[in-house]
């Protein structure tokens, strides 16, 4: 199962992480995630039914830009 760390430059509270976790759980094909604050970062496991490309422009509409690490 593919891992993808991406950068999102947004995070900078605790709502914001909550807020991206949320919107990460709630895409399909996503199995785990995590976000790391002060790192401004946020992992992801899924399968390959979704692409990086696809999990970032979700976190863009909810706000939160996002480049893969």
């Amino acid at each position: 199962m593919p891992e993808t760390t991406f950068h999102i430059p947004a995070l900078h509270t605790q709502a914001d992480a909550d807020a991206v976790m949320f919107e990460l759980q709630d895409l399909p094909c996503v199995s785990q995630a995590d976000v790391d604050l002060p790192a401004r970062t946020a992992w992801v496991n899924h399968t390959t039914m979704i692409a990086p490309e696809d999990i970032a422009a979700a976190l863009a509409e909810a706000g939160y830009e996002a480049s893969v690490v």
